[in-house]
């Protein structure tokens, strides 16, 4: 299957923006990124770590993953 061009130049934008290419199927390409960071951890272990035992680190880091399907 060929890609256009459009196709290609969408993956490389949202490359150059930190998103990693995860798969490739054959009707899309599957990109992530997690934008969770140090301080945001830092954070939520300092305002709800005491009482989580840490699952708010967990559920923190699993709500910052984004996923992105680039239809070809």
């Amino acid at each position: 299957m060929k890609i256009s061009k459009e196709v290609k130049a969408e993956i490389k934008m949202y490359q150059s923006n930190d998103w990693n290419l995860e798969g490739e199927e054959p009707t899309y390409y599957l990109l992530s990124k997690n934008t969770a960071n140090l301080l945001g951890h830092v954070l939520v272990f300092f305002v709800f770590g005491w009482w989580t035992v840490g699952v708010a680190n967990l559920v923190y880091h699993v709500a910052c993953n984004k996923k992105k399907k680039v239809f070809k």
